[in-house]
């Protein structure tokens, strides 16, 4: 999809997008552009940045959605239309990450992805990641990868050592003092692996920046059947946009974690609508 022969009429959308708010019988009715395959992209706000999304995003959801209001949640409830200014929290898609190839289901596009991917995604080596986005409230909440880790140790801000004790570890981790592809190793305590057997615990991986902050953070299983060892890896993209991105791949690809990264935020970077 070329999104950059858009850009003069995507400023003006913007513009009117931002304009919804305003009174008076001249309002113009926002209308978002088409789709390469004769669908009318979905828009929104995504972490601050305007963007248009295509019929590779998946599970689309607005900051008012039933899931995260309750008071939604009620018969009959009707989202109001979508522009520039409607925050958007969550969406999925499917990639190849050596290639970036994106999986688009819509009978109308190319089907060469789906081909691919349901011939390859269950083999123990498949390249396909699955990669889910959280921005606005959700990633208000999740962003804070630092304490997420911090609260996954022995120094727990949220878990007290008698409760540790009496859950046996689970998913506590111990520092490894050992590198695997440029990551922090950190293994399950050793009272984890006791009680639940190995197979049934993770390792945890880590990046830090040059403050000592949590940039990544990943999570293996330690599966004894090679297609369920799989990886969560999270990270953040800002200062550029603020979004977590979480990408679920096989964990014999950890080695190309950082291929995952850059190919995953490409797609993103796609999205967004550039002013020219």
């Amino acid at each position: 999809m070329n999104r950059q022969i858009l850009s003069l009429l995507i400023v003006t959308l913007f513009t009117t997008g931002c304009n919804q708010r305003t009174e008076g019988p001249e309002k113009p009715e926002f209308k978002a552009p088409m789709g390469p395959y004769g669908l009318p992209y979905r828009v929104g706000n995504l972490g601050g940045k305007p963007v248009l999304l295509g019929e590779e995003a998946s599970d689309l959801e607005y900051e008012d959605s039933p899931v995260l209001n309750p008071e939604n949640r009620r018969k009959g409830y009707k989202p109001p239309p979508r522009n520039f200014d409607s925050i958007i929290t969550a969406f999925g898609f499917e990639m190849k990450y050596p290639t970036g190839l994106v999986l688009v289901r819509y009978h109308k596009a190319p089907q060469d992805a789906s081909k691919q991917y349901d011939a390859e995604r269950d083999m123990a080596d498949s390249q396909w990641v699955h990669v889910i986005v959280n921005a606005g409230r959700r990633y208000s909440y999740k962003s804070n990868l630092t304490a997420a880790f911090i609260n996954s140790t022995l120094n727990s801000k949220v878990e007290s050592r008698q409760n540790m004790k009496n859950t046996h570890y689970i998913s506590i981790y111990i520092p490894s003092n050992k590198q695997e592809h440029g990551l922090e190793k950190h293994i399950p305590h050793p009272e984890w692996i006791n009680f639940y057997e190995y197979k049934e615990t993770k390792d945890l991986y880590i990046q830090k920046n040059e403050q000592g902050k949590v940039t990544t953070l990943i999570r293996c299983s330690n599966k004894d059947v090679a297609p369920t060892r799989t990886c969560y890896m999270q990270w953040v993209m800002e200062p550029e946009i603020k979004v977590l991105l979480n990408a679920h791949f096989k964990r014999v690809h950890l080695k190309d974690w950082q291929l995952i990264q850059k190919q995953s935020e490409k797609i993103i970077k796609s999205f967004i609508v550039q002013s020219k």
